[in-house]
């Protein structure tokens, strides 16, 4: 797996864009999402999708609010002002 070589920042209106946000992320690249275009049906589609993208590919999902999300490619690691460390999107309660 290549070294995260960009920031690719999304603000998606629909499902259709997954393929974009999917493509960019297997190409090592970390991405940000902003989730509040979508309508609530999409965006847990759009969650689920990148939920097992990032599964398979060994890398790590940040929560930064409830409609951004931070995808980190393996190999980097993302912390926030609080020093949570990058996955804690699979560790909330």
């Amino acid at each position: 797996m290549p070294q995260a070589r960009s920031i690719a920042v999304f603000h998606p209106t629909s499902y259709r864009e997954s393929r974009l946000i999917g493509e960019r992320f297997r190409d090592g690249n970390l991405v940000v999402l902003d989730l509040t275009r979508l309508s609530a049906d999409d965006r847990h589609r759009l969650v689920d999708f990148v939920s097992g993208l990032v599964f398979g590919m060994q890398g790590n999902i940040d929560k930064v609010t409830a409609y951004a999300l931070v995808l980190a490619p393996p190999g980097v690691t993302a912390i926030d002002d609080q020093e949570h460390l990058t996955g804690s999107f699979y560790n909330q309660s």
